[in-house]
């Protein structure tokens, strides 16, 4: 932001007055101000006057060529992974789409929160095609759009995209997740079927349940964070991990997690049968 002409002279008042050559030119003693010793009529001043209007003015036409710049920008399509993000987040279901001449996209004429339905996206680059993950929210977990709502969906982000660019836009349930582990409980705060002593709760699969729904829409299950998400239960002793399986939607069968890492196809996950799979000794 511009500064003001008068705080331009003052930066320059300041280093005149506190060069001890000026001062001793000028006669001026230590402490003494620009206002106390020059008057506003002065050579000085006005000269001080004169440079500080032409650097006011400078700042203030880079400030205008700066809003310029992000103005235009704002404008511009990037076509990046962020961008298919945001415009896939602002799709409203049940509005029609206007063409906007002045930034040449497509838009909605007003904002409804109410009708965007897709609350979680996940946007992968193939290489030779964008893939979009889209999912609705029910009690604050993903849920597959309706068959109407993802074909709304798909015209939609085929209106919006850049031309020539190839989308493959899913919907999908959360993959299944098994956890086979044994957990070494604190006899004094957990009991051998993994219920807190005193009450119905199951800490560790909580603690699973929790970790998994905190995973980012789209992002990768480590099972390295989970044991770290169940040794952080208070009676957890210490953990042995045995193996892991997922199932995505379109699976018949569990598959082992192989490695330390495994990306949801449906984008999300989902933990199935902790009762039975986790087993705890003191």
């Amino acid at each position: 932001m511009a500064r003001t002409i008068a705080e331009i002279k003052r930066t320059m008042t300041d280093a005149f007055m506190a060069n001890a050559t000026l001062r001793e030119a000028y006669g001026l003693a230590e402490g003494d101000t620009f206002e106390g010793s020059f008057s506003a009529v002065s050579l000085e001043s006005i000269l001080f006057f004169i440079v500080a209007a032409c650097c006011h003015v400078m700042e203030a036409l880079f400030d205008r060529h700066r809003l310029d710049v992000d103005e235009k920008i704002s404008r511009a399509v990037v076509a990046s992974v962020p961008w298919y993000y945001k415009v896939a987040r602002q799709f409203q279901y049940g509005d029609a789409l206007v063409f906007d001449d002045t930034t040449s996209q497509w838009r909605y004429p007003t904002t409804d929160g109410k009708k965007r339905l897709v609350r979680y996206v996940a946007v992968r680059d193939r290489g030779t095609s964008i893939q979009i993950l889209a999912s609705a929210d029910k009690d604050g977990l993903p849920e597959p759009l309706s068959a109407d709502v993802l074909t709304a969906f798909k015209h939609y982000m085929n209106r919006v995209k850049i031309a020539g660019v190839v989308l493959n836009v899913r919907s999908l349930p959360a993959d299944s997740i098994q956890v086979r582990a044994t957990v070494q409980v604190d006899p004094l705060i957990l009991s051998a079927n993994g219920t807190r002593n005193g009450e119905e709760s199951r800490p560790v699969e909580d603690s699973i349940n929790a970790y998994l729904r905190g995973i980012t829409y789209g992002g990768t299950f480590n099972k390295t964070r989970l044991v770290d998400a169940i040794q952080g239960v208070e009676g957890v002793v210490d953990v042995t991990l045995a193996e892991c399986l997922y199932k995505a939607a379109a699976d018949a069968d569990y598959r082992p997690v192989a490695g330390n890492n495994y990306t949801a196809v449906g984008g999300s996950f989902v933990a199935i049968g902790l009762q039975n799979s986790i087993r705890y000794v003191v």
